[in-house]
């Protein structure tokens, strides 16, 4: 994070608006959210909460008000930050993770601490951030095609309310078992194959769920994406990958591909293959992938 430099938000924006996730803010969140507007307020600034993404984007749109506005607060997990990223790239974004998993909070060092965060806010120091986009979705933490979107495809199409670890765990043994593992090829901004597997990870940010350490080298500032191509099939060899990743050990190269790069696009031999970013899913394969240098401000810690 040091690459880039520090910039503090103007001082006459006084505004902070609060994007909830409904179904995070219950019992220590609710909390954490009530600490954070109690010490936003007694730094001196004004605070918006909206539950309702319509809402927010209605308030937030009106030109009196964008003018006045210092960030948007995601108050949830990578689903609410990924939300206001595409929706309002516009505006410094600070995160209060609510949610079961907050990757973005966990790179950043944000703890679920609202006065902690209302603090960061009145500092106002913010970075400027690489995103990518897949097929017009923008994401900060990673784009994948393979098994685990296929997990995300099935969790999200069974979802009933707030997510949890253990939600997880019926869709990610459906699509252990009944996953087809198409192949997948890897092309550049030219259409040159450059790889072909089983799983594709797109990743900008080396943070992933259950803290597997897929792309420990990726770097937000660089302009780049960082792609591990896994080219075994199949679920024994998915499930030894997935175990060897997790320990930290050495990856095998005749095993996984690793490419750095500005554009990729991955196509499949099935006319169904999921694509997910940060956990939520997206267009089916082809799927094209590109950086957006410098696209977005996040609020920083010092």
């Amino acid at each position: 994070m040091d690459s880039k430099p520090t910039q503090i938000i103007t001082a006459s924006r006084r505004l902070v608006v609060i994007q909830r996730n409904p179904t995070s803010g219950s019992g220590k969140g609710r909390k954490e959210l009530r600490e954070l507007i109690s010490e936003l307020r007694t730094v001196g600034l004004k605070v918006r909460l909206f539950a309702s993404r319509e809402r927010l984007d209605t308030y937030v749109n009106s030109q009196e008000v964008a003018g006045q506005v210092r960030c948007l607060v995601a108050a949830g997990g990578d689903g609410t930050v990924g939300s206001l990223v595409n929706r309002h790239p516009g505006f410094p974004i600070a995160t209060l993770p609510l949610g079961t998993e907050n990757l973005v909070a966990r790179h950043l060092g944000i703890a679920r601490d609202g006065r902690a965060l209302a603090q960061l806010i009145a500092q106002g120091r913010t970075r400027r951030f690489d995103v990518g986009d897949a097929n017009g979705t923008t994401f900060l933490l990673m784009a994948s095609v393979g098994v685990d979107s296929d997990v995300v495809r099935r969790l999200h199409e069974s979802r009933r309310g707030n997510i949890r670890h253990l939600s997880y765990l019926k869709p990610i043994i459906q699509s252990f078992c009944r996953f087809n593992y198409p192949l997948l090829t890897v092309c550049d901004s030219a259409g040159e194959v450059v790889a072909t597997g089983s799983h594709v990870i797109a990743t900008n940010i080396p943070e992933y769920g259950f803290r597997m350490p897929f792309s420990p080298d990726s770097d937000p500032h660089d302009g780049l994406v960082d792609v591990r191509v896994f080219q075994k099939t199949g679920l024994i060899a998915t499930v030894f990958h997935a175990v060897k990743t997790r320990l930290g050990m050495k990856e095998n190269p005749q095993e996984v591909c690793r490419l750095v790069m500005r554009e990729v696009e991955i196509k499949s031999t099935s006319d169904l293959t999921p694509c997910q970013c940060d956990g939520d899913p997206v267009s089916d394969c082809p799927v094209k992938i590109k950086v957006k240098p410098d696209a977005m401000t996040l609020v920083i810690a010092d």
